[in-house]
């Protein structure tokens, strides 16, 4: 008797454990490529399951007395507790989520089933150098610049004693993502002067071979980037006028102190193209780029130093780096 109790306890916790298969789900796996027999956990009766393969038109009458879908989305995984396969798709009723899944960033999801939702789901900034004090932008680098990143990822020590020398910190995370969906960028300065801090250097492109560095190198640290317009514009290529590429409509301009412009006003990120993603060009055209151009390697970039006549202090550390991006606030971290 004790063994029927315990068989039967047993059942019931591997029919909880496992999601029955909604009937819509099941019909829309059979027509792409289930084909016209299912297999589903059957419950044979004394607290035994087997698994028995049955035709597709009387799925509904097995659902109805207890039975359920093998691997209901299809994806090649048996849901946790089944009575066979992989028994550890912990969503057998959607095919993106499953072990062998990428986890994907921002959609609230546990894809890969490893217990974590949107893991590894923030930016990995890389310090750089890209210009020494004689104007070369190659190794080997000044042995005076100081430039290295905080134990924990979330930002970067730097010191550019002399004129000409720059540095990055940049990441290729956002790259590929529209411009305008950036809406923020925190940090708390550790050390330097608070007058001056490192700069925003943004390489985008429409896709078609046009790209630009979008920069801000007023203090953005806490404003909103969709009503900001202090955005200026470097390193764009072959023509020094032609910003349209950047918009859906308008003329698109330089202005004199080198902000970009709309028909004439000085523009906030809402307002550029959604078709302006973020991306280093990975080959750096020589017409109007300049020797101070990020060459990281990254889309996203802080720099520092450049002509040190404008600065007061030559140095700083910045930490507690985030972006906030279409509503996410990541963080930057190793």
């Amino acid at each position: 008797m004790k063994n029927l109790i315990y068989l039967g306890l047993s059942f019931l916790l591997i029919l909880s454990s496992c999601k029955k298969a909604e009937t819509d789900l099941l019909i829309d796996a059979i027509k792409n490529g289930h084909g016209k027999k299912v297999k589903v956990c059957h419950q044979a009766g004394k607290g035994k399951i087997n698994i028995t393969e049955i035709n597709a038109n009387a799925l509904a009458s097995h659902l109805a007395h207890g039975d359920f879908v093998l691997d209901a989305d299809g994806d090649g995984y048996s849901a946790i507790g089944a009575c066979s396969g992989t028994k550890d798709d912990c969503n057998d009723n959607d095919a993106s989520i499953n072990p062998g899944a990428t986890e994907i960033c921002g959609d609230g999801k546990d894809n890969n089933c490893n217990g974590l939702i949107d893991e590894n789901c923030d930016p990995d900034f890389v310090i750089f150098n890209i210009r020494n004090n004689a104007g070369t932008i190659v190794a080997p680098w000044d042995a005076d610049v100081l430039l290295t990143e905080n134990g924990t990822g979330d930002g970067f020590l730097y010191s550019t004693p002399r004129a000409g020398q720059k540095v990055g910190y940049g990441t290729d995370f956002f790259d590929g993502q529209k411009l305008n969906s950036i809406q923020s960028v925190n940090w708390t300065l550790i050390a330097g002067n608070s007058g001056i801090v490192p700069y925003l250097n943004i390489w985008v492109t429409d896709g078609l071979g046009n790209y630009a560095v979008i920069s801000s190198e007023n203090n953005y640290v806490g404003t909103n980037f969709s009503t900001r317009a202090e955005w200026k514009i470097f390193e764009y290529g072959s023509s020094k006028t032609n910003f349209d590429w950047l918009f859906d409509s308008g003329t698109g301009a330089r202005d004199g102190a080198q902000y970009l412009t709309l028909n004439g006003s000085r523009v906030n990120l809402s307002q550029l193209s959604d078709r302006i993603v973020i991306g280093d060009p990975g080959s750096y055209p020589s017409t109007n780029v300049g020797t101070g151009a990020p060459r990281g390697g990254y889309g996203f970039n802080l720099i520092w130093g450049d002509t040190q006549a404008n600065f007061v202090l030559k140095s700083g550390q910045i930490g507690g780096l985030t972006i906030t991006a279409s509503g996410v606030v990541h963080t930057a971290q190793n």
